[in-house]
């Protein structure tokens, strides 16, 4: 006679295993974080170089850096600004005294925008109307800029702008072509004068960032210029090792 088989008993509750398993492993990293926040910023370093390396996670970013990519610590933050301001403050100084004292640099404005030093030159210092060659005149006046630049740890970028008075020529098809060739004239000037490719930059805005109203013909010939704009390069931080 065959014994009768009893139904399996069914465990509705393994989940708790899994449950336990992953609080356990929570408990345990945190208390590595509070073990390694206790000791010296050179051992975190390596622990966080040696932890990044095992899991391909960074959770612990080294100094200076903040949690999110790309982010920084108010500390950092501060740092920056402050070679920003030291950087262009030096710059606008010796630039404004310039162009008190220098016919070449007449009609130049110095100004400071946000974290930006602006150096605005009106379209009649470096070119005729229409055209996009720098007048041979015109030459010293970013020959005398130049240097100034390139001795700072600084970013430039080369801005061409015009009026709303459309033009088509043989060369130039709208404002747009017309802007920027001006912006790449001046560009090639300040490469032959030594300054790093790496640190230039150039664009075209045509009429479209006018600083005056093109209604009189005051206002058009403001918005006619090229604007160098000169950023501070900030250093970058160096962990400890």
């Amino acid at each position: 006679m065959r014994k009768k088989k009893h139904p399996e008993h069914v465990n509705h509750e393994r989940w708790l295993i899994s449950y336990a398993d992953f609080i356990t492993l929570l408990f345990a990293f945190f208390v590595v974080m509070f073990a390694v926040s206790q000791v010296d910023s050179k051992r975190v370093g390596r622990f966080t170089e040696a932890f990044q390396k095992a899991v391909g996670i960074n959770l612990m970013p080294m100094q200076g850096e903040s949690l999110l990519t790309g982010g920084s610590t108010p500390e950092e933050t501060g740092k920056g600004n402050q070679t920003n301001i030291t950087e262009l403050e030096g710059l606008r100084t010796i630039l404004s005294e310039m162009a008190q004292t220098a016919t070449q640099l007449q009609g130049l404005q110095v100004f400071q925008r946000r974290n930006e030093l602006v150096l605005r030159l009106p379209e009649g210092v470096l070119f005729d109307t229409g055209d996009a060659s720098v007048k041979e005149g015109s030459l010293g006046t970013l020959k005398l800029i130049a240097p100034e630049i390139g001795s700072r740890s600084v970013e430039l970028r080369v801005e061409g702008h015009t009026d709303d008075q459309p033009i088509t020529t043989r060369r130039f098809k709208s404002n747009w072509d017309l802007s920027t060739a001006r912006a790449i004239a001046v560009m090639r000037v300040l490469l032959g004068e030594g300054l790093l490719p790496t640190r230039l930059s150039v664009a075209g805005y045509g009429e479209f960032r006018p600083v005056a109203p093109n209604t009189t013909e005051d206002g058009r010939k403001q918005n006619r210029r090229v604007d160098l704009i000169v950023t501070a390069i900030v250093p970058e931080q160096v962990p400890e090792q």
